[in-house]
């Protein structure tokens, strides 16, 4: 369904067997930029086409360079294609559990990273039967990674499938108490469906303790609140950061007691709130 920008994956040969491509049960993520085409089409009406081109080059590459980097010595596999990228884990494990954490956390950086510069990524994740090289990615997990990100994923979330939420359910039935990652990485939506907890990226591990990263939170605040502004009378667009921006304040209550946060970190409940008027008479 995609092809890719980079030649890349040359030597690995998990989706091989005998010199034959097989197919094996594998995470699978599709990705994209939230509203990507609009603002390309909008961008050339009042001429800024030149300023999003250098801005959304820079961070992608960036972003690319940083996902190749950590499939080149891993079995994760990547595939890029303007805002589209697709990554891809093969099991190696009974449980799958070391293959979704691996997984996670090249979606988290990425989708953290393309916040902070105010493009925001939607997109499934599924497990199934798949197949990938550096030529093409080609299965069941593909389609309904895609299919999520196109018909359930409506906020810039990334979700996840059945399977893999019942996946998440068993791993987290391994830990006692609240100990287990998943609870932390995965939340679940008003929905029921599970997705990707992105902005614990925010939260930095150090050598005796943890740490939050609230510069790069008060950014991310900053770019929701930019957006909600932009499309105030857009409402399919304002009610998808609106959505965000409940999850950003979500997020800010729970590391509130770190050092360095102050409430100034969230996003303004007057700015992300739909307001309603009476009418009145115009003069």
């Amino acid at each position: 369904m995609t092809k890719s920008t980079h030649k890349q994956n040359k030597g690995k040969s998990d989706y091989f067997s005998a010199g034959k491509p097989v197919h094996r049960l594998s995470y699978c993520a599709f990705l994209d930029v939230l509203g990507f085409s609009e603002r390309i089409g909008a961008s050339y009406k009042d001429g800024t086409a030149d300023k999003l081109l250098r801005s959304f080059h820079q961070i992608l590459a960036k972003s690319i360079a940083q996902l190749k980097e950590s499939t080149d010595e891993s079995m994760l596999y990547f595939k890029s294609f303007t805002d589209n990228v697709v990554l891809a884990h093969p099991r190696f494990s009974e449980d799958m559990e070391s293959e979704f954490g691996f997984i996670l956390w090249a979606i988290n950086e990425y989708q953290f990273q393309m916040a902070l510069k105010g493009f925001f990524i939607r997109g499934g994740m599924a497990v199934d039967q798949l197949f990938m090289d550096e030529n093409s990615v080609y299965g069941a997990a593909l389609l309904e990674a895609y299919r999520l990100e196109s018909k359930v994923a409506v906020n810039p979330i990334v979700v996840l499938c059945d399977n893999t939420m019942e996946l998440v359910d068993m791993h987290i039935g391994y830990y006692s108490g609240e100990i287990a990652p998943q609870i932390r990485d995965v939340l679940r939506g008003p929905d029921g469906r599970y997705f990707l907890n992105y902005l614990t990226e925010c939260i930095i591990e150090g050598d005796d303790r943890e740490y939050l990263d609230a510069k790069s939170l008060r950014l991310h605040k900053k770019q929701i609140e930019s957006a909600l502004k932009i499309y105030a009378a857009v409402p399919t667009v304002f009610s998808k950061f609106s959505w965000l921006a409940a999850y950003h304040n979500y997020f800010c209550d729970t590391v509130s007691f770190y050092p360095g946060y102050e409430d100034s970190l969230k996003v303004s409940a007057k700015i992300a709130g739909i307001h309603f008027q009476r009418l009145a008479k115009k003069k």
